[in-house]
């Protein structure tokens, strides 16, 4: 692959900082098997678009405008996928608090990283059945635990670069050290995750599953 190709917002971010998570995004692709997804907060974090073939991505910085017109991030992907056919994504400069040009239910898959309470701002555009990926860094996934829309189905543990889909134990999870329960409205204000005994680096709910 030529460097050339290598969008440099990507690079810069992403590669330059050896924080692509590839393994991450190819597991839970060959897991899920999600053919649409969609991405509130992601910059331009494109990784996901070399295993699911159709991504939204969607951020309020103004420079992700011109990065999604920019050729070489088309180039960069179609050199990168792992699926047949051609490559789709769209990027979408705005904030996802308000409501998106995209329709409701359409997605299969959402990821939710380092940028707020995506579970409840942008949770009308999974499809029922649907699966979130979020981590707790902004206490997103403390409230997408006690939602009741959601259900934890698994967890992600990260070792270096490596990732494991795990879904064992599932009820160590989210136990607070002081033995409290999670409080909902402290979390939303502060936007901080509560302080549990037992931690992943991420976790994976399914929406409103439909068949149970």
């Amino acid at each position: 692959m030529s460097e050339s190709v290598i969008p440099e917002l990507y690079k810069r971010y992403f590669i330059d900082k050896q924080d692509e998570r590839r393994t991450l995004f190819k597991k839970l692709a060959d897991k899920y098997k999600p053919g649409k997804g969609i991405y509130p907060g992601s910059f331009t974090h494109i990784t996901p678009s070399f295993y699911i073939p159709d991504m939204t991505y969607v951020d309020s910085d103004k420079r992700i405008a011109r990065f999604f017109r920019d050729p070489h991030v088309l180039a960069f992907l179609e050199q990168n996928k792992n699926y047949q056919g051609a490559v789709k994504f769209h990027g979408i400069q705005a904030d996802f608090s308000h409501p998106l040009n995209v329709p409701d239910k359409s997605f299969d898959i959402m990821f939710s990283f380092y940028a707020g309470l995506i579970s409840q701002d942008c949770k009308r555009y999974l499809k029922d059945g649907g699966i979130l990926v979020c981590n707790n860094s902004h206490g997103d996934a403390s409230i997408a635990y006690v939602d009741t829309d959601y259900k934890l189905e698994a967890v992600v543990n990260r070792r270096g670069d490596d990732f494991t889909i795990s879904q064992m134990s599932l009820d160590q999870f989210f136990q607070k050290r002081d033995g409290t329960s999670i409080d909902r409205e402290k979390v939303k204000q502060k936007l901080i995750g509560e302080n549990f005994t037992k931690k992943a680096y991420a976790y994976i709910f399914r929406y409103r599953n439909p068949w149970t």
